[in-house]
Parts: structure tokens; sequence; C-alpha cells
């Protein structure tokens, strides 16, 4: 079976004829080739189908002789660049082991006698590991179009409510919230609580500054931004995060995190942070992928969501959970969010094997 690497899949993303099941993927496998392996089509996970950006791999392959020595000045480094990046200080910006390690731990320890309060379709698996504590969360109902609504959000607030989290893009509906929307929910919520934006895909975009509310940590308001290398930077290998907050709310974060961060990742993460050239080949690759999803969905009958990240929202309809089993059956696994939204399912972007994978089995498995 021919193979590629994924440094090739800007150019491997030509499709001619998809829809009418003529798949052309240069010098990578063919849909046929794949029949037979236990899961051909993983689109249930976001990982970065572009691959690592090249300066990162060799910064990360230049300092393993290195490994004897702890990675102090490496994360000073990081924290720098990212500050500057940001227009924040040093003390503005804490590393962490991904995003998640983050987001799970503030939540298990600051709410502790109350609870957080998020979305009902959000990303949630911080939640889940914080519920497997003892630790309730609350769930402010979506608008109608899916969208996150601020005002469900504001009612949702009490004084039992310890953190407050939501997602931009969104996932897994990979919307976007206007930012003025959420401009101004943050800085009157911060007032009583502190407010998390996870932006794990905002780097994706043309215009990330436009949406990402680091300026409201610059403004000194209690936001903290949890930023992720594990997406658009296509390192989630290395496991490397990071948060945006004040001074002293940053302080609170270190204190619940564990020591854990390696030489060869941050070093290849200052390497790839706001390589735009990078960014934007990543997010070409994406958009590619994206489009491919949603003409396949299309053709099938299933709407779909007018996603900006690295995932399509889409409904299967009441036959979702049937589809679902079919799509499995064949090795294409995609993912669900909860049983509030049982016809819906996240379909995530990834290397052109999956998608072909994809593509050829969704029509069997809606007509089945």
């Amino acid at each position: 079976m021919s193979t590629c690497s994924r440094r090739d899949l800007p150019g491997l993303f030509a499709i001619s004829g998809a829809l009418a099941g003529s798949l052309i993927f240069a010098e990578t496998a063919s849909a046929a080739d794949l029949v037979g392996s236990p899961v051909v089509g993983p689109l249930n996970i976001t990982e970065n189908p572009h691959g690592p950006p090249p300066r990162a791999v060799e910064a990360a392959r230049k300092v393993v002789h290195t490994a004897a020595n702890y990675p102090h000045a490496e994360e000073t480094r990081l924290i720098a660049k990212i500050a500057a990046e940001n227009g924040l200080k040093p003390e503005n910006v804490v590393i962490t082991t991904g995003s998640l390690e983050m987001l799970s731990l503030i939540t298990a320890f600051w709410t502790q006698g109350g609870t957080q309060l998020l979305p009902a379709l959000t990303y949630d698996t911080h939640a889940k590991y914080a519920a497997r504590q003892g630790l309730p969360n609350r769930r402010a109902p979506m608008a109608a179009d899916h969208q996150i609504d601020f005002a469900a959000m504001t009612a949702g607030l009490g004084p039992d409510v310890k953190l407050a989290y939501v997602c931009n893009p969104n996932n897994p509906t990979g919307l976007l919230a206007d930012p003025a929307a959420l401009r101004a929910w943050c800085r009157q919520t911060a007032k009583t609580v502190p407010v998390v934006v996870d932006e794990a895909f905002i780097d994706l975009l043309p215009n990330p500054e436009a949406h990402s509310v680091a300026d409201l940590v610059r403004e000194g308001h209690d936001v903290i931004v949890a930023g992720t290398f594990s997406k658009a930077y296509g390192l989630a290998g290395l496991r490397v995060g990071y948060a945006l907050a004040r001074p002293d709310r940053a302080m609170k974060i270190r204190s619940v995190l564990a020591t854990s961060h390696n030489t060869p990742a941050l070093v290849a993460a200052e390497a790839a942070y706001k390589d735009r050239p990078y960014l934007a080949a990543a997010a070409a690759t994406t958009a590619k992928g994206r489009q491919i999803i949603i003409d396949a969905c299309t053709a099938a009958g299933i709407r779909t969501k007018p996603s900006v990240a690295s995932y399509v929202w889409a409904d299967l309809g009441p036959d979702a959970a049937a589809i679902l089993k079919r799509l499995e059956a064949k090795g294409v696994l995609l993912r669900q969010f909860g049983d509030a939204y049982p016809q819906w399912a996240r379909i995530a972007v990834r290397e052109p094997e999956a998608l072909a994978a994809f593509v050829r089995e969704l029509p069997g498995a809606v007509k089945a």
C-alpha cells in the first residue's frame, strides 16, 4: 500500500468526482487499499492532518541530546514568546501539559462546594473529569441555531457558580461567537466568577486576533484564555498548552498543576507559535478537508453547520444511531456529544485516506 507524508497533504486534497465515487489522492492509499483495516476513518478525533511545522520538528530533534537537563530555560523562552505575541507580560502566561490539564484541574479544584457553568453543547472532557470527582456542572441551553446563548449563560449564573466556561470556535459545532457579544458577556461575568474561554482552534482562522479575548486579559479582567499546540499547530503528541490570565489568577493556576513539561515539546512549541505561513497552509488543508465532508453530507441528504474549525457538525437524522453503527462496522468513526443531540455527530477533518473512507461508506450507511 502506498503512503505519503503529512507534509504532502495540501496537494493531495484535490478531489475529482468525489461524490460519483472517484477519489483522486496523488501518491496516497486508495480507498480500495484500505479495506480490511480495523479503523480506516478515525473521524471521531480532532488532529491536524497537515502535520506539525517542519521547523518545530527540527527544533525538537536538535535538543534530544539535552535530555539530562531540566527544561527551565526552554519554558522561560516559550512563556516570553507567548506573552510578547499577545501583548502581555510573562507573569500572565502559564505553560500546561496540553490545555486539558489546566481545564480539568481548575474545574476540579475551583468548583468544590459549587459548580461550573458551561453551554449545553460544548467541549466538556474537563467537566466530565470533575464529575468523576463528584463535582457537578450546570448546562445553559443553546440558541435554536446551536450557537452559545449568552443570555442563557447569564441566567445560569448564581451564588454557587464558581467558574464559567465557553469554547470559541465552539466544539463540536465549529461556530464562532459574535465577538462583541462574547466580550460583553465576559466583561460582565468576570466581575463575579473567573471566565475561561477555550481558544483551541482559533489560530486556524484568518484573523484570530479579531476573535480572541486575549485583549480582556490585557485589560485586567478575570478572564482565562486556554490555548493549545495540539490542534492548529499539529503537535498533539507533544502535549503543550498554555493559559493567559491576570498575574494573580495565573499564580493560582500554577498552584494546581504538576510539573510535567519536556524540552523537545517546549522548543517545538516555541518554534511553532504564530508561524503564520505554516498556519495559513494548515488552515487551507483544513478548509479543503472540511469541504469534502460537507459535500459528502450534502449528497447524502445530511445538513451541516457552517464550521470554521477542523470538524463539521452534522445532522444525521432520526436514524443516526443506525448510521453510526453501519459506519463503525466499516471502520469509520464519528463522535456524538451527549444525549441532548442524538441526531447530531461531529465529523473531524482527517488525512485523505480517512476522508476517502468516509466519502465511500457514507452513502451506504445512510441508505441501508
